[in-house]
C-alpha cells in the first residue's frame, strides 16, 4: 500500500511538471542557419522582415545571436530597433519592419527569433532572405517564413514554411526558461526517487 501511495504520488508530481513545461514552451524560439559556402565569395545582403498587415493585432519579433561576416551596420527600416548581433526588435505596426545587413559570402550565418502577439483575426509574417545587387541567391525570394496566426488554438500560432535546404534549415528550440525549468523537473524527480529509494 506505502509503494501504491508513494507511486501515485511521483505520477501527480510528473503530471504537474509535464503540464508546466508544456505552458512554457507555448512561445517557441526558433534557430536559423544559412550556410553560404555553395554561394560562392564576395559581398551581399541578409534581409529580414517583419510584415503586418492592415488591422493586424500588435506583435513583435525579438531577433538575437545575430552571428556571421557581418559587413558594417544594419540598415534598418520602418519599426524595427536594435544592432547586431541583437536583440532586434521588430513591431508590427505601420506595415512592419527591416533589416537589410550587408554580409561577406562563403561562411555559415545564424539567428534566432521568437515572438509575442496579442489576439486578433488578421495575421503577421517574419522572412528571410539573401540578395547580391542583381538577384536572390540560394532560392527565388525568401529562404524562410514564419507566418503568426494570433486566431489559432495555442501551440499552433506559428505556422513553419522554411523548407531544409542547402542554404537554409530552422529548428525550434526550448526556450531557456523552459530548458531550465525541465533540467530542474529531472533533478527533483532523480532526487525524490534516491530518497525513495533509501526508504526501502
Amino acid at each position: 500500500m506505502i509503494r501504491f501511495k508513494h507511486f501515485l504520488t511521483w505520477l501527480t508530481l510528473a503530471a504537474a511538471l509535464t503540464g508546466t513545461c508544456g505552458q512554457a514552451a507555448a512561445t517557441p524560439l526558433y534557430h536559423v542557419d544559412i550556410d553560404t559556402a555553395s554561394l560562392g565569395s564576395g559581398p551581399a545582403f541578409l534581409e529580414l522582415y517583419f510584415l503586418g498587415l492592415d488591422g493586424a493585432p500588435a506583435a513583435t519579433a525579438i531577433v538575437s545571436s545575430l552571428t556571421g561576416a557581418l559587413d558594417g551596420a544594419a540598415d534598418l527600416t520602418g519599426t524595427v530597433t536594435g544592432a547586431a548581433p541583437g536583440p532586434f526588435v521588430f513591431g508590427n505596426a505601420g506595415g512592419g519592419g527591416d533589416l537589410v545587413q550587408g554580409i561577406q559570402l562563403g561562411g555559415k550565418f545564424g539567428f534566432d527569433v521568437s515572438f509575442t502577439m496579442l489576439p486578433g483575426d488578421i495575421g503577421t509574417t517574419f522572412g528571410w532572405a539573401l540578395f547580391d545587387a542583381t538577384h536572390y541567391l540560394g532560392a527565388d525570394g525568401d529562404l524562410g517564413n514564419l507566418f503568426l496566426q494570433p486566431f489559432a488554438p495555442a501551440g499552433q500560432q506559428i505556422i513553419v514554411a522554411a523548407p531544409s535546404t542547402r542554404v537554409s534549415s530552422l529548428t525550434k528550440i526550448p526556450e531557456p526558461s523552459t530548458a531550465a525549468l525541465m533540467l530542474v523537473a529531472m533533478l527533483a524527480m532523480v532526487a525524490w526517487r534516491g530518497r525513495e529509494a533509501r526508504r526501502f
